[in-house]
Order: structure tokens, then sequence, then C-alpha cells
């Protein structure tokens, strides 16, 4: 069973709430508002714009520092290796090679630093693509991607 004054709360409330509104004048929004806004949005969108072109120059300082990393070790081991050697063997011995070509590319595809040769692409296939990113955000002639 419901209470008897229920109904009289919920009565009374609904009387005042249209006593309340009905004293509320029609209230217009002031004249500088959207300028506020607006300029407010656009501070937004300047401080992230600004966050991502930090957070890309990071990316980058990080992505030099790694290939210069992995030119200093890798590139030693790179340099170093029989590959070059048997390259060599091409200017000096042309026609033997001529001769034995399945054998003499087979033994330089053996001789080929490719784990060298991948890390040290790693870092500037970073960069690339962090030049990528970080020209999206930049305003230069050449972007259309906007």
């Amino acid at each position: 069973m419901r209470p008897n004054n229920l109904f009289t709360r919920t009565n009374n409330m609904t009387q005042n709430l249209q006593k309340i509104f009905k004293n509320l004048k029609n209230i217009e929004p002031s004249r500088g508002l959207e300028g506020k806004i607006l300029k407010a949005v656009a501070m937004k969108r300047m401080h992230m714009l600004k966050r991502k072109l930090m957070y890309a120059r990071a990316g980058l300082a990080v992505s030099f520092g790694a290939l210069a990393y992995t030119l200093f070790v890798f590139g030693r081991a790179f340099l170093e290796s029989d590959f070059w050697n048997l390259l060599k063997l091409t200017l000096s011995d042309s026609g033997t090679i001529a001769g034995h070509f399945g054998d003499y590319s087979a033994s330089l595809l053996e001789t080929l630093p490719v784990i060298e040769i991948f890390a040290m692409l790693v870092p500037v296939l970073a960069i690339m693509i962090i030049l990528s990113y970080y020209s999206k955000f930049t305003n230069n002639k050449f972007n259309h991607v906007i």
C-alpha cells in the first residue's frame, strides 16, 4: 500500500518546479561565448598538435641514435665480411666467374651479411615512417593531406 501523502508530495514538487521555471527569464548566452568556445577548441587543437610534433621529434632522435649505434656496431661486421672479397673477385677474374656464374652467385649470397643489413635498415625504416608522420602535421607547400 502506498502512503497517503505520496500524492501530495508529488503534487507539491510539481507545483514548486512550475513556479521555479515560470520565474526564470529567457536567458540568452553572452555575445562573446561563441568566440571563447572556438578559441578554446583552437587552443586545444594546437596543444594536441604540439604534443604530436614533440613525440615525432623524440622518435626521430631515438631513431637517429639507433641508426648511429647500428652503423657503429654492425657496420664493421658488414665491411669486414667475406662478401666484399668475393665481390672484388669479379673485377680480377671475370672470365672464370663467367664460366661458373651459378656457383659464384650462390657463394655471394651465402656470404652476404643479411643480419647486419637488416639491423641497419630497421632504423632507416623507422626514420622514414616518423618523417611521414611528422610531415602530416607540419605546414609546408608539399603537404596535401591534412
